[in-house]
């Protein structure tokens, strides 16, 4: 039997078999533990929330969509924001993924 090595996320792009393995939970999802990969990662985050604090402005987070960037979204209401644009643009296109589908598509995605 062949044994499946797990996908690494970072800096290489993963291949086709390693998104259907993970679809099909052959494989785990492993982040990789380079330091510089993790140091990214680190200041992506640090950037994010400098930003929150300085500014509090952030296209998408704290604001609306498209025409609506000029809205700002109370804080309360911005953890439901991503909510309400998948829903928008989730209108009339089709049936919901099944599990082993929103597993290839997030591993594609990262």
């Amino acid at each position: 039997m062949n044994e499946t090595v797990a996908p690494v996320f970072g800096d290489a792009p993963l291949r086709i078999e390693d998104v259907v393995a993970l679809a099909h939970r052959r494989a785990p999802a492993v982040l990789s533990d380079d330091p510089e990969f993790r140091a990214r990662i680190a200041r992506g985050a640090d950037f994010l929330s400098r930003l929150l604090e300085e500014e509090g402005v952030i296209y998408g987070v704290t604001t609306g969509y498209g025409d609506s960037c000029t809205v700002n979204i109370p804080p309360a209401l911005v953890a439901e924001l991503p909510h309400h644009l998948y829903t928008y643009h989730g209108c009339g296109l089709g049936r919901f993924l099944d599990e082993t589908e929103t597993r290839a598509v997030l591993a594609a995605r990262l």
